[in-house]
């Protein structure tokens, strides 16, 4: 009589049939725990507990690159700076009695303003009928995360008692932002009048421009 078979000397990774061909036995991956979502994570935090928004990149803008946003980019882009600015404003950091800016820092954010201000009014210099004439207005409201930012962008000497308005030539006005001037199907569209009235909001930290603009240049008659 043959002896008979030990199945239990058998390894617990194979096991043999009737025909004594040994097969691998399929096994099962160890279990792990599923990482926790992120609302289990803000589950286990305290009550009132400040959650952190993810990191904005912001991008630093050229007047080229401002002059191809859409209105509603260049508006979502006004609203980050207010943003920022309300945030230096709460911490302590913005305005005369915070933070001393350096010249170089005033005059990098004075561009940067400079550069949005052109942009924004590009984009409401369209052909129209009173472009003949050169009576359409234009009106641009800005704000600055400091005075001296704004002092600085427009060449006004910071006064001892802050002022509500004042006129600028337009030619020093383009001197600071750059030559404003948008194309039409038979020439061009630049700005006219002789001044540029700026208003300004020392507590808010805000100014408005106003003036004419969209005179026609070089416009060729087509019959």
């Amino acid at each position: 009589m043959p002896p008979k078979r030990n199945h239990t000397s058998m390894s617990s990774s194979s096991r043999v049939d009737g025909n004594s061909q040994v097969e691998p036995i399929m096994t099962m991956p160890p279990y792990r725990t599923p990482a926790p979502t992120s609302l289990q994570l803000r589950r286990q935090l305290p009550r009132n507990a400040p959650v952190k928004a993810p990191a904005q990149q912001h991008r630093h803008h050229t007047l080229s690159s401002l002059s191809l946003l859409s209105h509603d980019e260049l508006a979502k882009y006004t609203l980050d700076l207010q943003t920022q600015l309300s945030a230096l404003q709460q911490s302590g950091s913005g305005g005369s009695g915070g933070e001393v800016w350096s010249e170089e820092k005033i005059a990098e954010r004075a561009k940067k303003t400079g550069d949005v201000c052109a942009a924004e009014i590009k984009k409401q210099m369209k052909w129209q009928p009173s472009c003949k004439t050169g009576i359409t207005k234009w009106s641009y409201t800005g704000i600055v995360p400091h005075e001296d930012v704004f002092y600085k962008l427009f060449g006004f000497e910071k006064p001892k008692k802050p002022w509500k308005q004042k006129k600028t030539a337009l030619d020093d006005f383009i001197d600071r932002v750059g030559r404003i001037s948008a194309s039409i199907r038979y020439g061009s569209l630049g700005l006219t009048g002789g001044d540029v009235k700026v208003h300004w909001d020392q507590d808010e930290k805000t100014f408005k421009l106003r003036s004419f603009a969209c005179v026609a240049i070089n416009r060729r008659c087509v019959l």
